[in-house]
C-alpha cells in the first residue's frame, strides 16, 4: 500500500471510530459558545441532523491529493471529510451567464467560477441556482418573465444531462446524490419578480422555486432593502402576506439584501425557519449587506441559517483570503452556533473572490481550513451542507402542515386575467 493511501485508510479508521463514540473531539471554542437551541427545534432537532456519508469519492486527481498530503498530513483527513459529506451552496448566479452567454454548465470553463465539472471537482453535491432579476426589470411582467427564462433555461441545460437534477425537496437532494447527481435547487433573487402579488409567488412556486430574496438592491412594493431607501420601516402588510404565503408553499423565505428592520419583521411573520442565502458578518466587516448579530441571533432562534459569502467587497477591505472567510464563519458559528451556518458562495455572481476561493474548485480548503482551525468532523458537516438541509426539511414540514387547506393545484403560469 503506498504512504498516501496509507494516510487515507487511517484517517477513515479513525474517523469512523469517532462517528460512533459520544466523544466529539476538537470542538472549537467557538461550538460551545454557540447557541444550543433554536425556537425551531421541535420541527427538525439538530440533534437528529442526518449527517451520514453520500459516498462521495475524492474527485481531486491523485497528483493533487498527493502533494496536498505531502505538505500536511491533516490534508488526508480534509479529503475524507469533504468529500463524503454532503457540500450544499446557498446561492450561486449562473443561471444569468446561462440566459446572457449562452454558458454551458456541462461544459467545463476556464472563466467564470461555476458548471457540472468543477462542481464534482470541488465536492459540491448541490447548489441553489439564483433566478436573479436586476431592479432594471421593475416590478411588473417584465421582471416575472426574466425570472421564468432563468428557470427554463436551468431546467433545460439540467435536463440534458445525467451529471445533475432538478431538486424541489430535502428528500430530492439525498435521491440526487444516491443517484451520483448533482442537485440543483432553484431560488428567486429579487423579491420585485413578484409584482408583490400572491399568485405570481404561487406561479413561481409551481416552477420549482424554493426561496426568495424579499428584495434585491430595491425596495419593493412590500419590503425594505438595505442597500436603498426605506419606505415600509421593514415589511408591509402585503410583505407579512407574502411571507405566510412562503410558509405554506415550503418556499424558503431569503433574508439576504433585505434591511434590517425587514429581517426582525419577516422573522416574526414567519412559521418556518429562514435563511440568509449569502451573506457575511457586520461585525467584522460594516459593509450594510452583511448581518449584524441580533440578525444571526434571531435567525439561530428561529431554527434558520445564515450562509457565508465569499464576495472580497463584503468579507473586508483590501486583499482578502480564505482566512478571511473563515473569520465570518468563526463569527457566525460563534454568535448563532454551529446548528446555523452554511455557505453561499454567490460564485457567478460577483467580479471577485477572495485568494484561494477563485472557484468551486477550491471548497475543499475551507474544510481544511476549519480542521485546522480545529472544528470537529460533525461541526464541518454541518457547515458544508447538514444546516442546509435541515432547514429545507423543516420548510417542508411546514408546508405540510398547511397541505389541507390547498383548494387548488400551484399554478405554472400566470392568470390569464393578469
Amino acid at each position: 500500500m503506498s504512504t498516501l493511501f496509507a494516510v487515507l485508510a487511517a484517517a477513515f479508521l479513525v474517523g469512523a471510530v469517532l462517528a460512533c463514540s459520544d466523544l466529539d473531539p476538537a470542538v472549537p471554542a467557538a461550538d460551545l459558545e454557540g447557541r444550543s437551541a433554536s425556537a425551531a427545534a421541535d420541527l427538525a432537532p439538530s440533534d437528529t441532523l442526518d449527517l451520514t456519508s453520500d459516498g462521495g469519492a475524492i474527485a481531486m486527481p491523485s497528483r493533487d491529493v498527493e502533494r496536498l498530503v505531502a505538505s500536511d498530513s491533516l490534508w488526508a483527513e480534509a479529503l475524507r471529510i469533504h468529500y463524503d459529506a454532503l457540500v450544499l451552496d446557498g446561492h450561486v448566479d449562473t443561471p444569468s451567464l446561462m440566459v446572457n452567454r449562452g454558458y454551458r454548465i456541462t461544459e467545463r470553463h476556464r472563466r467564470d467560477h461555476l458548471d457540472l465539472p468543477r462542481m464534482a471537482d470541488g465536492g459540491l453535491d448541490g447548489a441553489f441556482f439564483a433566478a436573479y432579476v436586476a431592479r432594471s426589470y421593475g416590478e411588473g411582467q417584465e421582471a416575472t418573465d426574466r425570472a421564468l427564462e432563468l428557470i427554463e433555461e436551468t431546467k433545460r441545460q439540467v435536463s440534458e444531462t445525467d451529471d445533475a437534477e432538478i431538486a424541489t425537496s430535502a428528500a430530492d437532494v439525498r435521491a440526487a446524490r444516491a443517484r451520483g447527481r448533482a442537485a440543483i435547487l432553484l431560488g428567486l433573487e429579487g423579491g420585485h419578480a413578484l409584482q408583490g402579488s400572491v399568485d405570481v409567488l404561487r406561479v413561481l412556486a409551481g416552477n420549482g422555486i424554493r426561496y426568495v430574496t424579499l428584495t434585491h438592491t430595491n425596495t419593493n412594493a412590500f419590503a425594505d432593502a438595505s442597500t436603498d431607501v426605506a419606505r415600509w420601516g421593514g415589511l408591509n402588510d402585503l410583505g407579512r402576506e407574502l411571507v405566510r404565503e412562503m410558509n405554506r408553499l415550503g418556499v424558503l423565505v431569503d433574508l439576504s439584501h433585505v434591511s434590517d428592520a425587514a429581517a426582525f419583521d419577516a422573522l416574526e411573520a414567519t412559521r418556518a425557519p429562514v435563511i440568509l442565502s449569502h451573506s457575511s458578518c457586520r461585525a467584522l466587516y460594516g459593509h450594510v449587506r452583511n448581518a449584524p448579530d441580533d440578525v444571526l441571533e434571531a435567525v439561530a432562534e428561529n431554527g434558520g441559517a445564515v450562509m457565508i459569502n465569499f464576495y472580497d467587497t463584503y468579507i473586508g477591505e483590501g486583499q482578502v483570503d480564505l482566512e478571511d472567510v473563515l473569520d465570518h464563519v468563526d463569527h457566525a458559528v460563534r454568535v448563532a452556533g454551529v446548528d446555523h451556518v452554511g455557505l453561499g458562495s454567490d460564485f457567478d455572481g460577483v467580479p471577485s473572490l477572495p485568494a484561494g476561493l477563485e472557484d468551486v474548485t477550491r471548497l475543499p480548503w475551507i474544510t481544511y481550513g476549519l480542521l485546522q482551525r480545529g472544528y470537529s468532523e460533525t461541526a464541518i458537516r454541518k457547515i458544508l451542507g447538514g444546516n442546509t438541509i435541515r432547514v429545507l426539511e423543516a420548510a417542508d414540514h411546514v408546508a405540510s402542515r398547511y397541505r389541507d387547506l390547498e383548494v387548488e393545484p400551484i399554478p405554472t403560469r400566470p392568470p390569464t386575467d393578469r
